[in-house]
């Protein structure tokens, strides 16, 4: 399983097949939370992500209207609802971050430029250029 901000927002099944996400406010839920992934996002911030400075009246209960969209969407795609996670103080999405294409790119850019700094300018570029491929387009494309 793997998903991307790096472009459209995605959802790939282990076999790389591109699954349904659902409407523009479950993009943006999921987009958050995969910002974030394995942390703990609070309500407030997903609230003020989601509908900004004037939250409809129950923005609580507008939240969790769309994290149920989104556990379902999820499910559909094979994953368990359980993996966006209630908490207390707010939601997480329980996968690694190298599960997300950002986070994977965050580490492949560090480690390019450790190696260019370490003399390896061969492997810095294989690195590198493995981070650029994670790129479909300009990132959280399809999240307003």
């Amino acid at each position: 399983m793997g998903f991307g901000i790096l472009g459209a927002t995605e959802v790939r099944s282990a076999d790389g097949d591109a699954l349904p996400v659902g409407g523009p406010r479950v993009r943006a839920l999921l987009s958050l939370l995969l910002l974030n992934a394995g942390r703990l996002v609070t309500t407030e911030r997903l609230i003020d992500g989601l509908y900004g400075d004037e939250p409809p009246a129950g923005a609580a209960n507008a939240l969790q209207s769309q994290v149920s969209r989104l556990r379902r969407g999820l499910a559909a795609a094979g994953l368990a609802s359980a993996v966006v996670e209630f908490h207390a103080a707010g939601y997480r999405l329980a996968v690694e971050p190298e599960d997300v294409d950002v986070h994977r790119f965050e580490r492949l850019a560090a480690e390019g430029r450790s190696a260019l700094a370490a003399g390896d300018p061969a492997h810095a570029m294989d690195l590198l250029s493995e981070a650029l491929d994670l790129w479909r387009g300009p990132a959280l494309a399809d999240v307003a």
